[in-house]
């Protein structure tokens, strides 16, 4: 089954379960957030395909997460500049890419500029954002082994410590830290691993073949090769 969902191209990966702040303020994404707020508060995010565009727009990549809108705030009380907050719900898989109904103007500036306001005014209240047919991607159940876990936070621990270092932090109980955290110290699920990603400053590309892995495994090998 899929549907049709506005779409967020960003420069963030973005995991189940995950939350963000986000700051809103280009009319065509102020659009977009108008028109969730009157819906289901959901919209799709995507990274940006830096090989890809649709109409002079840069595209989001086909795996993306779809967010659901916690938080939304008027910053200023114009309607120009919100702060939202987001929560990844699931994966999703953007089969079929619907761009904006206008094209990028040469001279395009995102806050109110005079291509802006023609733009606006070419697109008669269709949506200026971009849109995609959906299908949801299954979650990874499978659990971690003991044996990789413990691998992992062996290389986080000494990660960490090497920030700290750089810092001139003193870093001295790992364990108090894993589970403020919110991990565990024995045991793992997809979800922990996610998790772990999310900590350690990771390659955008990194992050983003891991939102692609199909198994707790695929994850670990990834993370095994980076961290």
């Amino acid at each position: 089954m899929s549907e049709i969902i506005p779409i967020f191209p960003i420069d963030v990966v973005l995991y189940p379960n995950q939350k963000v702040p986000l700051r809103i303020f280009e009319p065509r994404y102020r659009q977009m957030l108008d028109d969730c707020m009157s819906s289901n508060r959901m919209f799709g995010i995507g990274v940006l395909d830096n090989q890809k565009t649709e109409k002079g727009w840069a595209c989001p990549v086909n795996v993306g997460t779809l967010v659901y809108i916690l938080k939304c705030e008027d910053l200023d009380f114009t309607g120009s500049n919100y702060y939202i907050e987001i929560l990844g719900k699931k994966r999703i898989s953007m089969e079929k890419l619907i761009p904006p109904i206008v094209e990028k103007p040469d001279d395009y500036f995102p806050p109110n500029g005079p291509s802006m306001k023609q733009m606006l005014k070419k697109s008669s209240g269709e949506p200026l954002y971009f849109q995609a047919d959906v299908t949801y991607l299954g979650e990874i159940n499978d659990n971690v082994t003991i044996k990789d876990w413990n691998f992992l936070l062996g290389k986080l621990e000494i990660r960490i410590i090497e920030i700290a270092n750089k810092m001139g932090i003193d870093f001295e109980n790992f364990t108090d830290f894993i589970v403020n955290s919110g991990l565990k110290l024995n045991s793992a699920n997809t979800q922990d691993l996610y998790t772990l990603a999310s900590m350690c400053s990771l390659s955008t590309e990194s992050q983003q073949n891991i939102l692609e892995a199909n198994s707790s495994k695929e994850i670990v090998q990834i993370l095994a090769k980076e961290m």
